[in-house]
């Protein structure tokens, strides 16, 4: 069996073989009037993995509306090797929406990039829209993600910390802002170009001829 990454959304399993495959337990929001049975909460699932050194696994649409995943990874990592995110667009309770480039995806990224957890971080990406077409909103997702690690892989984060650490604040502000406005666009290009791989929206080119001549005939 390949290594994998296998989520369990029940704490009732009889434990496979950890050098084949990466076992995680996956939690939910916890409360009456849920949409559906919440087996595990946050709380539970994290020690249950802690206890059988297992990885948690953090859904970013499975939080209360004040709370995002990026700001957790920071304290996970300080307690566990490794640990695995299912990447999602959420819509309260739940997720599955196609990933984009907005705000929370940038600062989990970020957050993996500034503790070094490249090697440590499992990512997995999802979504279910059946209004749209399934393979533009899984190149969508993943060509959003990898945006993601770029941008955050772009940012100065030595220069930051060191500024932080002297206590020159107004100064990280200021590079933090001016940074929204650097050219990230012309650099994701250029790798998409070298790489031999669509740039801008060409991509949905083939995703168009690809509805029209296979998935149209499967009607």
């Amino acid at each position: 069996m390949a290594e994998g990454l296998w989520s369990l959304s029940v704490f009732f399993f009889k434990l496979p073989v950890k050098e084949k495959v990466l076992v995680c337990l996956e939690s939910k929001v916890f409360g009456i009037s849920m949409e559906s049975y919440t087996v595990g909460s946050l709380e539970f699932t994290i020690n249950y993995a802690a206890s059988r050194g297992i990885l948690p696994l953090m859904d970013n649409g499975h939080y209360h509306p004040t709370e995002v995943v990026s700001d957790k990874i920071s304290a996970m990592l300080l307690f566990f090797d490794k640990i695995a995110l299912h990447v999602t667009r959420p819509v309260r309770w739940d997720s599955d929406h196609v990933v984009l480039f907005d705000d929370e995806t940038r600062e989990i990224a970020k957050e993996i990039v500034r503790n070094k957890a490249l090697d440590r971080v499992m990512i997995g990406l999802d979504f279910f829209d059946a209004s749209i077409n399934r393979i533009a909103a899984w190149t969508v997702g993943m060509r959003s993600f990898r945006k993601a690690l770029l941008y955050a892989l772009l940012t100065p984060n030595e220069k930051l910390d060191g500024l932080q650490e002297e206590g020159r604040l107004t100064e990280v502000m200021m590079l933090q802002e001016e940074m929204k406005t650097y050219p990230f666009g012309d650099v994701w290009d250029y790798f998409c170009e070298t790489e031999g791989k669509p740039v801008g929206e060409d991509w949905y080119e083939a995703v168009k001829t690809y509805e029209a001549q296979v998935l149209g005939a499967r009607k």
